[in-house]
């Protein structure tokens, strides 16, 4: 079966999108938030989607429950398995939405037992956007990241401006992406700092 999969997946807006122009594939979207799966759920049945499916969890590279901080404010955008950075009103100034509102416990899981579980052979696109997990999230496929043709990720552009504490950096994504395979085919500054990127994928076929 072939899919795509919108980790981080936040109000569905992405998602949903890409379910609705490709009827033919199934979109899956990962969000450990409630008030935002609240939102997703509301949107799928007021669109009427039947190609996407939620699923309530956070994914990394390792199963259990696990610790969620949510980022309450903005768009809540921000909510992260990791905790954030200090001093971000120096490398991020401007920004008041980096406050952890509550911290929550939810069920976390890995790509490849899921994938295997639904019986997906191909992944169309991944797309990642976990607040610096996202490495891990692609590590968590296993052997089954062969599956993936293209995909999305957003990473810090360097460890002195990570959002994040333990949060990969552009160096780190395209260590991996070289070694599992991938070809970067562009990079796009995702904040007027530059202090975070978006990195567009693919895979290198022999």
């Amino acid at each position: 079966m072939q899919a795509v999969l919108d980790v981080g997946a936040n109000d569905g807006s992405w998602g949903l999108n890409i379910a609705q122009q490709n009827p033919h594939i199934k979109v899956y979207g990962f969000e450990p938030t409630p008030r935002m799966c609240e939102i997703i759920r509301g949107k799928v049945s007021e669109l009427s989607i039947a190609n996407y499916e939620l699923i309530p969890v956070a994914v990394s590279d390792y199963e259990g429950v696990v610790k969620f901080n949510v980022a309450g404010q903005a768009d809540w955008g921000c909510s992260s398995l990791l905790t954030f950075s200090d001093d971000l009103d120096q490398t991020w100034p401007g920004r008041t939405d980096f406050k952890v509102t509550e911290t929550i416990d939810v069920q976390c899981i890995t790509l490849e037992k899921f994938v295997k579980e639904r019986g997906i052979s191909d992944i169309e696109f991944l797309h990642t956007d976990v607040q610096g997990v996202d490495l891990k999230v692609m590590a968590s496929l296993g052997d089954s990241i062969q599956m993936v043709k293209r995909g999305m990720l957003e990473t810090a552009s360097s460890k002195s401006v990570a959002l994040y504490k333990g949060q990969h950096t552009i160096e780190d994504v395209v260590m991996f992406l070289l070694r599992n395979g991938f070809e970067i085919e562009r990079m796009t500054p995702n904040d007027v700092h530059c202090n975070e990127v978006n990195v567009l994928y693919k895979k290198i076929w022999a």
